[in-house]
């Protein structure tokens, strides 16, 4: 019988609990030692007001559904794949300028179909970026798949932070990076899902250099370069209010049912994440979203010699809208050679942009440029919204990437979840250790 198929769009959906009892609330301190800063004491940046938290992250992949007639009525039927291996990737986040892991634990879970794992992951490190991902194999299989479920829990800490900018623009540029920071110079423009175009890429180099008006971008100091840089930014794209920053959804229907122990109120979901990359928002700036322009200045801070990443997050302090959930912070790096010690320093281009900020008032003191009072609710996630590396997604990028043998086409429904909240422990349970 003659059968055509249908591809669902893709589901991304992402829920968060944020489960924060009064009991629980008391106990976030800076007594606790997970809280403490692991960062070394330097005058220009501190932490404060540590949260600690547990971050799950769930995938759920689903084979598409297609349609045959049955005696004039059109009946659903679920495909099915016949994978023989599998590689699957997913970021993880470990420290930062506002967040760092009090420990290397990671709780996993497969499950093929019915049937549930718990591999032991690996982490590892994409050649051509700084990024961490857990990194699952399965091979030697001989059924046909219906649903892969990955899950992995891992712990965080969060911090508000405190930048003492006028000090911070005494450290001179260094003639040298770390490695650490190197690796976020390049590349230029982080991959979303085309190639990079070479006219985005240069137009990325005129605008820097016209913003600088020709001169050497490290003949002022780094901060101010950066500032200023951040200012030109915030004025050059033009970002319409209301448009979404994640795509619409049109299929979760059996998504309850099958994540077992998964409950959220209200269930929200989304169909990816609505970005651009670096190239396409330099071309055409007009209509981006938050997060477009958070991608260009990350490669307009690389491209003026300044180490930068965008850290996608989860804001637990909000409960409005699912979209204002979803953020981006960018991180620069400063190098204290002195101390030897590099500082991720965080911007919020959202909050200036609200806060009327710009490039005319780079040298009034800003808030949320290094000085954060509500970070303690932000949780990273990831340092890209598609792994910089040749791994599959969906549709829109979905933080995650899967390689399969066959592959497995595009009839694919994919779910994202994640979920945040405070680590339950006692009062006793914060108490130092001797």
């Amino acid at each position: 019988m003659p059968t055509t198929t249908f591809t669902r769009f893709i589901s991304v959906l992402i829920a968060s609990t944020g489960f924060m009892s009064q009991q629980h609330a008391n106990a976030q301190t800076m007594s606790h030692p997970d809280a403490v800063s692991p960062m070394k004491s330097n005058p220009y940046f501190r932490h404060a007001n540590a949260w600690r938290w547990d971050l799950r992250s769930q995938v759920i992949l689903q084979a598409g559904i297609y349609y045959r007639n049955n005696s004039g009525f059109r009946e659903e039927l679920s495909a099915t794949w016949d994978i023989q291996d599998f590689e699957y990737i997913y970021p993880i986040v470990r420290q930062g300028g506002f967040y760092w892991s009090p420990n290397e634990d990671i709780q996993t879970v497969l499950r093929i179909d019915n049937v549930q794992y718990t591999p032991e992951p690996e982490i590892l490190q994409t050649p051509d970026s700084h990024a961490k991902y857990v990194w699952w194999r399965s091979n030697q299989r001989d059924t046909r798949t219906r649903h892969l479920y990955f899950s992995q829990v891992s712990h965080i800490v969060t911090a508000d932070t405190v930048f003492d900018e006028k000090l911070a623009k005494e450290i001179p540029w260094p003639q040298t990076w770390p490695e650490e920071a190197t690796l976020f110079l390049t590349p230029t423009i982080d991959r979303i899902s085309d190639p990079i175009d070479p006219e985005g890429q240069d137009q990325l180099v005129r605008l820097v250099d016209q913003w600088t008006e020709g001169n050497d971008p490290k003949s002022i100091s780094q901060v101010t370069l950066t500032k200023y840089l951040t200012g030109k930014v915030l004025d050059y794209v033009r970002v319409e209010r209301g448009q979404s920053q994640l795509a619409p959804t049109l299929h979760i229907g059996a998504i309850r049912s099958f994540v077992n122990g998964f409950s959220s109120s209200p269930l929200s979901s989304w169909s990816g994440f609505n970005v651009r990359s670096a190239d396409q928002v330099a071309l055409d700036p007009a209509g981006s979203s938050m997060l477009d322009m958070s991608m260009l200045l990350t490669a307009v801070l690389r491209t003026a010699g300044v180490p930068a990443r965008t850290v996608v997050c989860y804001d637990n302090s909000i409960k409005i809208t699912l979209d204002e959930r979803i953020i981006v912070i960018v991180e620069f790096a400063l190098y204290d050679k002195a101390r030897d010690q590099i500082l991720w320093i965080p911007i919020d281009l959202d909050r200036l942009r609200d806060n009327g900020r710009g490039a005319n008032v780079y040298e009034q003191n800003w808030d949320y440029f290094g000085t954060h009072d509500y970070l303690h609710n932000v949780i990273p996630v990831s340092y890209y919204f598609h792994p910089p590396v040749n791994y599959k997604a969906y549709g829109f990028p979905g933080l995650y990437g899967i390689k399969t043998t066959p592959d497995i086409g595009n009839g694919v429904t994919q779910i994202l979840s994640v979920d945040v909240m405070n680590t339950p422990q006692t009062i006793d349970d914060y108490k130092p250790k001797p």
